[in-house]
């Protein structure tokens, strides 16, 4: 199907893709079960095609204890977080507006990221939106072949340093690069 799209179809849908609104985004938490572990930052960037319009990002003051193994990967203090995080409730609502109804689009997000945000949002009984979304680590595993399609592995494969790996932002800012790759990469294979 995809190959037998024509040059001018494959341009339409290459046009569709440079109007649509997409907002890449990434969590860290202080674990890896949605229904007892907490958010401890979230970052977005939305895009409109490869081009950036805006950028979220917040810490949030936990609740429990964080895991002194989970403050070694993302280095997210305890300390730090309650001095400078903002309530959870506050910091999803503020992200739901900022995401408005664009496209998400996460490395693993359908089951990890996605997930969290949905816990949390039933927590504070608020309303979980529909959202289309992206998976990069799905789309990844059918565009390459790779050893491994962790975000650092395909960002390398791109060309992409992932320096500061396990830290909001910089993810987002990597994998909204590999997002684009990877779409470019789709149009490509479809030629």
């Amino acid at each position: 199907m995809a190959n037998s799209m024509t040059p001018e179809q494959l341009k339409e849908k290459y046009q569709s893709f440079l109007k649509t609104e997409f907002t890449v985004f990434d969590l860290e938490t202080s674990g890896l079960d949605p229904s007892r572990a907490e958010i401890l930052e979230i970052a977005g960037i939305r895009l409109r095609g490869g081009e950036e319009l805006a950028r979220f990002e917040a810490l949030i003051r936990p609740t429990r204890p964080i895991p002194p193994e989970v403050e070694k990967i993302n280095g997210l203090n305890e300390i730090y977080l309650l001095v400078n995080g903002r309530p959870s409730n506050q910091v999803l609502i503020e992200f739901l507006s900022f995401i408005n109804d664009s496209i998400i689009v996460g490395h693993n997000i359908k089951e990890f990221d996605w997930l969290f945000v949905l816990s949390h949002l039933k927590r504070h009984t608020l309303n979980a939106p529909q959202h289309k979304m992206i998976d990069t680590l799905e789309l990844s595993r059918k565009l390459l072949s790779l050893p491994q399609y962790n975000l650092t592995a395909v960002a390398r494969h791109f060309g992409h340093e992932n320096r500061n790996a396990h830290r909001a932002m910089p993810d987002v800012e990597v994998n909204a690069k590999v997002f684009v790759n990877l779409m470019e990469q789709m149009l490509k294979i479809n030629n």
